[in-house]
This record gives C-alpha cells, structure tokens and sequence, in this order.
C-alpha cells in the first residue's frame, strides 16, 4: 500500500469522525429518546408498514434477534406497535404509531435541515459532483461485499 492510499484512507476516516462529531444521525428530540441505530428501525417500520423481523433483518443486513431486541425497546417507547400478520398467525407486522409518525418526521426533518447545513459550502454544481462520487464510491463498495465473504453486520449487530 502507498503513502498516498494510506494517507487518503487516513483523510476519509478523519472526515468521517469529523461528520460525526456534528452529530448528523442524532435524534432531535431533546430527550433522546432514542438512539441512532433505533432510529433506522423506525425508518424502515416507516418505510415498509407491516413488515416483520425477517423483512426488517433483510433489509438492513441484521439478524433477527439483533432486530427482535431493537423492535422490543422502541415498542415499549410506544413508537410502533405490532399486530398478528393476517396472512400468517405464527408471524407478527410493525406499524408505527401516531406518536412514531410524529418522532419519524421530526427526525427526517432533522436531517434534512442538518444535510442541507452541511452542503451550503458548495455550488449546486459541486453539491451535484458530491453526490455523484459518493454514489459511485457506495455503489462499487456495496458491489464489493456482496461478492466476497466480508462479515456485513458489523458493529451494527451490537448497537441495537
């Protein structure tokens, strides 16, 4: 490995600490109620009414019982429910309830206020490169692990 590679894997990595220290994925509730990773569970709740543990531990790479333990700790925050699958008795679906449609656009909100901060430093011409080399940058990683035996739960699994 060069120098160079080296030295530009120290710079993403020291901007990527950089972003979270402005505290992008933190909960806007002053309370924070809730942490990040409980967060993205209530996204995908939001995005995919009626889903169940397997669908939600598809989607974001987890294992059931990492996204059983999550769901149980935001349900007894009251920001979503479950109810018998009408399809299949044995299963449960998660909806969010008022009260988690209220917290899920306050957070979403939140973002994009924090998003929209952070890009003001650049032309729309230069927000638009941003956004294409980080697509491109994602989309070749993405491709990446999924063609190697790299582990993809991560630290995701000990967070929720």
């Amino acid at each position: 490995m060069t120098n160079e590679q080296t030295s530009t894997e120290e710079r993403l990595f020291a901007l990527m600490k950089r972003l979270r220290q402005l505290e992008m994925d933190s909960c806007p509730v002053e309370n924070g109620s809730i942490s990040p990773s409980q967060m993205i569970l209530l996204d995908q709740i939001a995005t995919t009414p009626g889903c169940g543990v397997q669908d939600i531990a598809d989607a974001l790479k987890l294992t059931p019982p990492t996204v059983s333990i999550g769901v149980r700790k935001i349900e007894k925050s009251g920001l979503i429910e479950r109810k018998p699958n009408p399809l299949d008795g044995r299963s449960v679906q998660f909806f969010l309830t008022p009260g988690g449609w209220i917290l899920q656009k306050e957070i979403h909100d939140s973002h994009q206020q924090k998003f929209r901060f952070l890009l003001t430093g650049l032309n729309s011409d230069e927000q638009e490169h941003l956004l294409q080399l980080l697509e491109r940058a994602l989309r070749s990683a993405e491709f990446k692990i999924s063609d190697s035996s790299m582990n993809r739960q991560g630290c995701k699994e000990e967070i929720l």
